[in-house]
Formats: structure tokens, C-alpha cells, sequence
């Protein structure tokens, strides 16, 4: 595929295939997300991988932590409380569609909060990641951790698999410190579920992206 084809066809996967991802094919995708450009090189972002018992260990202790409300709630980088009008106007049509794809009411509270919690069950994924970012560096290291998880999901388009950036999955740290030896200053900035797409009318939800003339600024006069 070229990379135009790789950036359409990637989209957020919520519903995946119980089937195993071989281990050859995730070392190739760490292996070509690793060509990701950086600040000066420095790569500031290290990832946790859990697949099997741990990755099982995970989903039950992040859905207790859930579960138990806000108690546990201690993301590391501040998570937005609001959002201007215009971000906010997409955000609410994103989850609307979602919502109407899965065939769930607004008013159904309790089918949004069972769909908020398959986040932490990552969408029955057989691997996830989380990508930390080193806090020296502030918002440059988010941004190269961005364009690493891009690179990453791209890659695995290529290998016929499917992911979910999730920053649900940065709501509730403990777990996570408690099954990887994170070095110091590396701040949990989001996870990623991966795994091969299940045949589910979720997968097929797309939500709309701006036309390039709202993408683009005007030329300014004066």
C-alpha cells in the first residue's frame, strides 16, 4: 500500500479478533515505528507491551479501578476538562455517530457507561501498549510520541491489523506503573489497543474531517 492508502484506511478499531499477533510481526511494527523523526533524536518516549496473563492482569485492574469511580483517578498529564466551541462542536458529533452506529440512545446512560468500560477491557484486544512521554521535554515530547503512535499504527495497517489510541487508558497510572519499570520522569500520556479487526458495524464508524479550506488558514492582509 502506499502511504495515502495506509492513511485511509487506518481508523480506530473497537471491536478485535481474539486471535494472537505473532511475535515476529509485532517486533517488525516496533521495528518501523522506531523511523519516526524526534526532537534532535532524543526518542523521549518508552513503551509498556502486554499481551497474555499480563495484558489479561491489566484489563481486570483497570476495570476494578474504573469501576470504583474516581478514586483511583490520577492521570499524570492533565486531561482537558473543557473544550472550546468549535473543538467541542466535533467531539460531540464524533460521539454522537458512535453512539448511533453502536446503536445506542443519548439517553441510555447505562449502554455509554458498559461502552466506556470495554475501553479498559481494550476493546477485547489481544495486545496493548502504553506510550510514555518524558515530562523534560513537555509538549515536544507529546508530539513526538504522537508521530511515533501515527507510525505505529500505519505499520500495523500494513500488517493487516487493526488499533485504538486511547487516552482513556492514562485515567488510571497504578496498574501500569505496578507492571512495568517505567525509568524516571516518563509521564503516562495514552495507551493503544492493537489486534486484527473483528467483523463488528463499530469498525465501520468513520467520523468526518475537516475540508481542506477549513483546514487551511486565510492569508492575512495588512
Amino acid at each position: 500500500m502506499t502511504a495515502a492508502d495506509l492513511l485511509a484506511r487506518r481508523r480506530s478499531i473497537r471491536a478485535f479478533r481474539p486471535d494472537p499477533v505473532p511475535a515476529d510481526v509485532l517486533d517488525r511494527l516496533l521495528a518501523a515505528a522506531q523511523e519516526a523523526p524526534s526532537w534532535s533524536n532524543t526518542q523521549p518516549y518508552r513503551l509498556g507491551l502486554a499481551h497474555g496473563a499480563l495484558r489479561d492482569r491489566l484489563a481486570d485492574e483497570l476495570t476494578a479501578a474504573f469501576d470504583r469511580g474516581s478514586v483511583d483517578l490520577a492521570p499524570e498529564i492533565p486531561l482537558p476538562l473543557s473544550y472550546p466551541p468549535e473543538l467541542q462542536r466535533r467531539r460531540q458529533a464524533t460521539g454522537y455517530g458512535l453512539y448511533e452506529t453502536l446503536g445506542i440512545a443519548r439517553q441510555d446512560h447505562a449502554a455509554r457507561h458498559a461502552q466506556m468500560r470495554r475501553n479498559f477491557t481494550f476493546f477485547d484486544a489481544p495486545v496493548v501498549l502504553f506510550l510514555f512521554a518524558h515530562e523534560a521535554l513537555g509538549q515536544y515530547a507529546a508530539l513526538d510520541a504522537g508521530v511515533f503512535l501515527q507510525s505505529l499504527m500505519l505499520a500495523a495497517v500494513d500488517e493487516g491489523l487493526g488499533t485504538c489510541a486511547e487516552g482513556a487508558l492514562a485515567m488510571y497510572p497504578g496498574p501500569i506503573r505496578r507492571c512495568f519499570d517505567v525509568p524516571e520522569g516518563y509521564k503516562l500520556l495514552c495507551g493503544l489497543s492493537l489486534g486484527y479487526p473483528a467483523d463488528d458495524r463499530v469498525n465501520g464508524f468513520r467520523p468526518a474531517r475537516k475540508a481542506p479550506d477549513e483546514l487551511l488558514l486565510p492569508v492575512a492582509t495588512g
